[in-house]
């Protein structure tokens, strides 16, 4: 008895250790990582070596000078940084004296964009550098510390054995010790002033960079600010003076240009990503292409009998490969330069359309053809993008595929059937009807010569539909990839995902609706160009609260608390049906083993959730005492009841008095334990009944197990 209560009796002492711990009362000393850190080293008292330990110091300190040489920079090394500094900067002169910088006002929101990307890749080159040289000259300032330190324990060495009237060559050999180690700091401060010239060469072009971006973001905004002026004649009074060949040569020089500069910005900063993606879609389009041929073998005989849209997409193992890489390429590098951009999503098109026609049948096949090519038409128009009559004619061409788009997606209703609820179907309608507005705005605009208003009006629409077809179609593929996983033999083993297929398919792909939904609602805030004021309002909303005494408290704390918790009970259960389905199935136990583990493993999950929650939602751990006083203080007035309980079943986890499935009878109550909670029991009657009995019960009242007796 005195063994089983002792685990008992070590939680117990832990639950009044750990808060006395948290609020900073505990026994052990306190003090953090941070406030070592902090020590000031020159309050560090210096002594000389002893006199038994000199020889040994010897060899340390050898050494150390041997090994200062993995962390001075080489000649090689200094040649390769100048190398890259004075190139960096080259390129940096170049862009940064180019004349377009120089009058802002009079360019259009693409051409502040491609200002802008181009500022922000030279600034990560530049923050890229400066970051590896401040590390080195980080780890040369501490072993120059270091040496210092060893310097000054030597002299006093070396002042002591004079003192003392030591052998002369043990002298000689101190002196030079101090020698070298003057010779390495000489280096080693020679090294940091190279780290520092060339930190300062480019400290000024990243300041430059820096108030460029500024400049070029408030320009784009004072230019959402005019988006409703007037900015250009009347289209037929620009396009009347249409002729001759130099305003298409300028377009192509423009064109020309455009790909030249995306180019030389792919080479020298994403090629290694262009590297990942092309292995990428080898390894996957290999695998793809491998399943397809081996399907029947991978998966379930009960499940492989696919059909319908999921039989398409694994009978398109190429288009499908296309689309996902694309799909990847544009979430993980959105900065890629634009013409690369264009193209990448010119794929991803492609391969969208192609899947759309075997998913949804060939009735949507001249819609998707004609919104690829107004998609392509519009990247041409940004790529050889030049205000002016001939690009109002290519808007107005865009503008009138838009129009079709929407007219023939109101009259054919090709959705009717695929949208189960009527609400729903009904937005969408409505929907349809908005963008239809939008296309005959964006033309009225055109013909009154609001240029930039017709061009959001004529974008905004065509954007929205191809991001809801690839999330749509994304969503198709996770469908599809998330039941050949579950689906496969070596899953299916598993009782958990045998006998629970449909839930857990059901639940998991939700979870994949809900993240391209906030995916959706992210990229259509970046379309309207107004995410960057609604994520600063959001966190503005979630992260200011009220103020009470020292504790801050928000509204995204508390949904951070409750989320974290509500975690913790969900992976609690899960861990619960996986150790009673597959686990203990498996594996002999004692009678009431499992029971025990199942429980100390949801107490400890809930608990650890309980502190994981506190320290996420920024509460300081210091002041959880305070919680778990006032806790006590209800435990005293009205929670007696419940912490007995608990105490109860942690006392009927250890002992086992009773288990799951034993015969037992409390007073009149007689019947089989069907489960042992924390706070209550379940007990089914004989005549059916399920009795849920409070734990206090069964430890504090007489009690008769039958099955116990039998046994």
């Amino acid at each position: 008895m005195k063994m089983r209560t002792l685990p008992l009796t070590i939680i117990l002492f832990a639950s009044f250790i750990v808060p006395q711990k948290l609020s900073g009362q505990g026994i052990i000393p306190q003090t953090t990582q941070d406030e070592t850190a902090q020590v000031n080293p020159d309050s560090v008292v210096l002594r000389p070596f002893l006199v038994t330990g000199i020889t040994k110091e010897f060899g340390t300190t050898n050494d150390l000078i041997v090994n200062a040489d993995k962390i001075l920079v080489s000649e090689d090394q200094q040649t390769k940084i100048t190398s890259d500094a004075d190139t960096l900067v080259s390129q940096l002169n170049l862009f940064l004296d180019d004349s377009i910088l120089l009058t802002l006002e009079g360019l259009s929101n693409r051409e502040l964009d491609e200002i802008s990307q181009r500022a922000q890749f030279y600034l990560n080159q530049v923050e890229a550098l400066q970051d590896g040289l401040s590390k080195a000259a980080e780890d040369m300032e501490i072993e120059l510390a270091l040496f210092q330190a060893k310097k000054q324990r030597w002299l006093l060495t070396l002042e002591q054995e004079s003192e003392e009237e030591t052998a002369s060559s043990r002298l000689d050999r101190i002196h030079k010790t101090v020698l070298r180690i003057d010779s390495v700091k000489s280096l080693f401060q020679e090294d940091l002033l190279f780290i520092m010239d060339e930190q300062d060469k480019l400290t000024d072009k990243r300041i430059a960079l820096e108030t460029l971006v500024g400049k070029v973001s408030n320009q784009k905004e004072e230019l959402g600010a005019t988006i409703l002026r007037r900015d250009m004649p009347g289209f037929f009074k620009d396009i009347a003076g249409l002729g001759g060949s130099k305003l298409l040569q300028l377009h192509k020089d423009t064109f020309k240009r455009s790909i030249q500069t995306d180019y030389m910005l792919l080479k020298a900063g994403y090629m290694r990503a262009v590297i990942i993606a092309i292995l990428m879609l080898l390894a996957l389009l290999g695998y793809t292409i491998w399943f397809k041929n081996n399907r029947i073998r991978v998966i379930s005989e009960e499940y492989s009998e696919l059909t319908g849209w999921r039989l398409s997409i694994v009978n398109s193992p190429v288009v499908s490969t296309i689309f996902v890489i694309a799909l990847m390429i544009r979430l993980l590098v959105p900065t890629l330069p634009l013409a690369f951009h264009a193209l990448n999503l010119t794929i991803l098109l492609l391969a969208m359309i192609i899947l759309a026609i075997r998913i949804y049948g060939a009735k949507f096949r001249t819609w998707a053809i004609v919104l690829v090519i107004a998609t392509c038409l519009n990247y041409l128009y940004e790529l050889s993008y030049n205000p002016g009559g001939l690009m109002r004619i290519v808007l107005m061409g865009v503008n009138l595929m838009g129009l079709w788009l929407s007219f023939w997606l109101y009259k054919r209703r090709p959705f009717k059937s695929l949208v189960k609820s009527p609400a729903l179907y009904m937005s969408f309608r409505v929907l349809i009807v908005v963008a239809l507005a939008l296309q005959i705005l964006a033309i009225i605009a055109n013909l009154v010569g609001a240029f930039r208003l017709a061009e959001f009006l004529a974008l905004l629409p065509l954007e929205i539909f191809l991001l809801a077809i690839v999330i749509q179609i994304s969503s198709k593929l996770g469908d599809t990839i998330l039941y050949l996983i579950l689906s496969s033999k070596n899953l299916q083993k598993l009782n958990v995902f045998r006998e629970e297929f449909q839930v857990i398919h059901k639940k998991s792909l939700w979870l994949i609706n809900v993240l391209l939904l906030f995916l959706f609602v992210s990229i259509s805030l970046r379309i309207f160009r107004v995410k960057d004021r609604v994520f600063e309002w959001t966190r503005e909303f979630f992260t200011d609260g009220i103020k009470i005494g020292a504790v801050k408290i928000s509204l995204g704390s508390i949904l951070i608390f409750v989320f974290v918790i509500w975690l913790s009970i969900v992976i609690s259960r899960m861990v619960r049906y996986i150790l009673e389905k597959d686990v203990f199935t498996r594996v002999k136990t004692a009678k009431g083993i499992p029971g025990t583990v199942v429980m100390l493993l949801r107490i400890a999950l809930i608990s650890g959730g309980f502190f994981l929650a506190a320290a996420a939602s920024g509460m300081q751990l210091t002041n959880l005492s305070i919680v778990l006083g006032a806790f006590s203080v209800g435990i005293g007035f009205g929670l007696q009841n419940i912490f007995n309980n608990m105490v109860s079943g942690l006392i009927l986890v250890f002992e086992r008095p009773i288990n799951v499935g034993d015969v037992i009878q409390v007073g009149t109550l007689m019947g089989t334990v069907k489960s042992i909670g924390l706070r209550s029991s379940k007990i089914k009657s004989f005549d059916g009944a399920e009795v849920i009995v409070p734990n206090g019960n069964l430890i504090s009242n007489e009690m008769i197990n039958w099955t116990l007796a039998d046994s």
